[in-house]
């Protein structure tokens, strides 16, 4: 399953120490699990902070930013894995919803120019141009992370000054993601997914549960309660003993479809245990989802086929 091997790909990445030793145990078991589906980790991008407190503030730990790059041979199928906060320079980084004009785009600045910009200055095209298929993903922060770089290397503005003929995205999987797009934008596409309504293949995944019959969802989707919101794909929500229910993305450009149900959601009181990324992998399963057919949306302009890319020429009036 496509989604389920994003997702250990994303528990994977919490191998550090600052991580601590129950999610050093569950990062060994998803490798594991990768490596027997095919998968190899063959690159790793990593920036050093110096010293900082660990996650839960009880030790003080190297700081490492990082993204792992895996790669099963057989199909060309690469993941690329953002790493999730395990810091405490990593929450400092998300609970700040300072604002910033970068890329392009008006964006969550703390992530992306504390969080993102420093991992991408040590990446390169040539890193992903030999893939059939390039996977993004990652929990939390790196869901964040993995968000950003879906929509900036399918903008056809190349803000990341990768060039034309770099490798686009082809998935996007973000698990307890951290919305880094203001709302500013009223929606936030895929340029080159003009053929699968204008967005990206793949989803965001919440963790719901029931607390005195009412229904909260992971508290990591706080901030797209607030100001942001995460780009154009699918909803998939997540229970500890029901099927996964999927949510479409809207055919209807600026129309973000299923970004209320979540604005209207309760919170969870505390951040764990839904945001524990064993959860995401654990409830995610090879259940098949439910899709959920979702009212029709307000007619207005739709998104083609498109040429070469680019929502511009794809557009055209709703008849």
């Amino acid at each position: 399953p496509k989604d389920l091997h994003a997702s250990l790909a994303s528990l994977a990445a919490y191998d550090s120490e600052a991580a601590g030793k129950f999610l050093n145990v569950e990062a060994a078991k998803a490798k594991e699990e990768l490596n027997a589906a095919g998968y190899k980790r063959v690159h790793e991008f990593e920036v050093y902070n110096g010293l900082d407190w660990s996650f839960d503030g009880t030790v003080e730990v190297d700081e490492y930013d990082a993204a792992h790059l895996w790669l099963r041979e057989a199909d060309s199928r690469a993941i690329l894995a953002f790493r999730g906060s395990d810091t405490q320079k990593n929450l400092r980084n998300v609970r700040d919803s300072t604002t910033c004009s970068m890329y392009g785009h008006h964006l969550h600045a703390a992530v992306a120019e504390g969080e993102f910009a420093p991992l991408i200055s040590k990446m390169s095209p040539g890193d992903f141009s030999s893939f059939d298929t390039l996977v993004v993903t990652g929990h939390s922060l790196g869901g964040g992370c993995a968000s950003m770089l879906a929509v900036l290397m399918n903008d056809k503005a190349d803000p990341l000054g990768f060039g034309l003929n770099r490798k686009k995205v082809d998935e996007l999987y973000g698990f307890g993601a951290t919305p880094v797009f203001h709302n500013s934008e009223p929606e936030t596409p895929n340029e080159y997914g003009c053929h699968v309504r204008g967005a990206f293949p793949g989803a965001i995944y919440r963790t719901l549960r029931t607390i005195n019959k009412i229904e909260v969802q992971d508290r990591a989707f706080n901030l797209a309660t607030e100001n942001f919101h995460h780009p154009k794909t699918g909803l998939v929500s997540l229970r500890s003993s029901h099927l996964p229910v999927a949510f479409q993305s809207s055919g209807v450009q600026g129309a973000p479809r299923w970004r209320h149900m979540v604005k209207k959601m309760p919170m969870d009181e505390k951040l764990f245990p839904l945001h524990n990324p064993v959860n995401y992998v654990e409830w995610l399963g090879t259940q098949k989802k439910r899709l959920v057919v979702m009212p029709t949306e307000k007619t207005g302009q739709q998104y083609g086929p498109g040429e070469c890319g680019g929502l511009a020429s794809s557009l055209h009036a709703d008849d």
